[in-house]
């Protein structure tokens, strides 16, 4: 039976960069992967901020499509418009991305299974026991769970579950796309979070909502919506489907285990977006797992390190996240055309949110609107306060 000090299950952003700063540690670390390939399959947009970009340590490379500089907002009768000088987003590749993060973490010495599908988990004396689907079993001191949205592992660990989960799905096709360097985001189409438009290459774009059930119906009935079927040049070609993990539950950490990204609810409740908090996550996780190891000590007790120190930089945001998902899904067509006619009307506001917008730290420009809005608009204003708590 094979040892190791850390076991990450999946090799995934996050459980690659989890396992890259375990091994930088100088963990023994696995990442148990159950594909066979990495980065497949895909269940994500593929829309990342520059912040999220930074924190992948990745050079640019290949796996960039397109960037973008702003973004186009609908509600069902009205839209506003904003676009910055400089790139704030980009549209990447997820499977050669994911690749990229793996390949970083074997270089710094991360074992890499494939095809390692963990089925049972279970705690022994002074370590953890985890069956493979082969029957294999692998002994690890801490177990980090980088598994997604399914997160069965960490269930049977004793990680509690996420707040809600959302559903997503998402075509690819031939499009005739208005500005190659601006998403458009629809407001409206289903109740949970949003439909979006994101330009990929010249002449297509991927086209998806995130919504509380159903989204391939939601899907379907979207992409027959006049303002959508006249742009579309040809028939999908690829469908991307997943969950949207929301809320994390009140610990992330149990005896010799964590938690890390998807699997803990690690998601921006205002984007969907993952990835960021997920590479912020895992960094801690590898680290405190590996020093928990090499202490002798992996209980509860010690491994709430991480949990104290990941709620430190992220948890306030996934609050204020959750606070501003509840209240858009509260407001009704009337409310969401009148905020966005309010912006509309607002010229230094948009100049802000073009200076300050960043889709993986969304209150900070929340806090920078708050001068800006006035007296003009007290609901706005009392809605923005709300939500910044």
């Amino acid at each position: 039976m094979d040892r190791y000090e850390v076991a990450v299950i999946g090799a995934g952003p996050a459980g690659s960069m989890a396992a890259k700063y375990a091994a930088i540690a100088d963990a023994r670390t696995v990442m148990l992967e159950e594909h066979a390939s990495i980065g497949w399959p895909v269940e994500c947009a593929g829309l990342l901020g520059k912040k999220a970009i930074e924190e992948s340590e990745l050079s640019i490379g290949r796996f960039v499509i397109n960037e973008l500089k702003g973004a186009k907002v609908f509600s069902l009768n009205a839209s506003v418009s904003f676009k910055a000088d400089s790139h704030k987003a980009l549209v990447v590749d997820r499977k050669l991305f994911d690749r990229a993060l793996a390949l970083e973490a074997v270089k710094k010495g991360a074992e890499l299974r494939l095809n390692s599908t963990t089925r049972k988990f279970r705690r022994e004396n002074d370590c953890c026991i985890l069956t493979m689907g082969n029957g294999e079993q692998i002994k690890a001191d801490v177990v980090i769970s980088a598994e997604g949205v399914r997160a069965r592992i960490a269930r049977q660990a004793g990680i509690g579950p996420v707040q809600k989960i959302l559903s997503g799905a998402q075509v690819e096709a031939p499009f005739s796309v208005d500005d190659p360097e601006m998403v458009e985001v629809y407001f409206g189409p289903a109740p949970g979070l949003f439909a979006w438009v994101i330009p990929t290459t010249n002449g297509a774009a991927r086209i998806g909502l995130c919504t509380e059930n159903n989204a391939c119906n939601y899907l379907r009935s979207f992409l027959q919506k006049n303002f959508i079927k006249k742009r579309l040049l040809g028939s999908p070609v690829g469908l991307v489907v997943g969950g949207l993990p929301l809320g994390p539950p009140a610990a992330t950490v149990n005896d010799s285990f964590l938690a890390v990204g998807d699997s803990c609810g690690q998601v921006k409740p205002t984007s969907g977006g993952g990835i960021y908090p997920g590479l912020v996550c895992a960094k801690i996780a590898g680290r405190v797992a590996a020093t928990a190891s090499h202490e002798g000590n992996c209980s509860a007790k010690r491994l709430k390190d991480y949990d104290r120190s990941w709620r430190a930089l992220l948890g306030r945001e996934l609050e204020v996240g959750m606070r501003v998902n509840r209240l858009m899904n509260k407001m009704s067509e009337n409310e969401l055309d009148e905020a966005f006619a309010f912006l509309a009307r607002k010229p230094e506001l948009l100049k802000v949110i073009e200076e300050h917008g960043d889709i993986d730290r969304p209150s900070v420009l929340m806090a920078k609107m708050l001068p800006h809005v006035g007296l003009e608009s007290i609901k706005l204003t009392k809605l923005l306060r709300h939500a910044l708590g």
